[in-house]
């Protein structure tokens, strides 16, 4: 059984936030993004302690949505950051692309 996914922003990321929005400066990479307030959320959320789930739970009692409508949506916005190449490696230490 693998272990469950703990997405961990990376911490080399130069990140300022404006109005709930984060500007992200990627050194490594050459790179600037502009986050909006969901998006700024989940990511400050990815500590590497909360597992996809534990995320998609938070995020659903404060905004009091349903989790079931919550979930799919973070395992997208995931799947967006991590495409950026805004989170961490994955533990064979190749960022997943997907």
């Amino acid at each position: 059984m693998t272990a469950p996914v703990k997405p961990k922003a990376r911490a080399d990321l130069a990140t300022v936030v404006l109005d709930g929005e984060a500007v992200i400066y990627d050194a490594e990479n050459e790179e600037l993004h502009h986050l909006n307030q969901t998006a700024t959320l989940v990511l400050a959320m990815c500590e590497g302690e909360a597992t996809i789930g534990e995320i998609a739970s938070e995020i659903s009692q404060a905004f009091g949505v349903p989790e079931a409508e919550v979930e799919p949506q973070v395992r997208t916005l995931l799947r967006q950051l991590r495409r950026a190449r805004l989170l961490e490696p994955n533990a064979n230490g190749t960022r997943k692309h997907g």
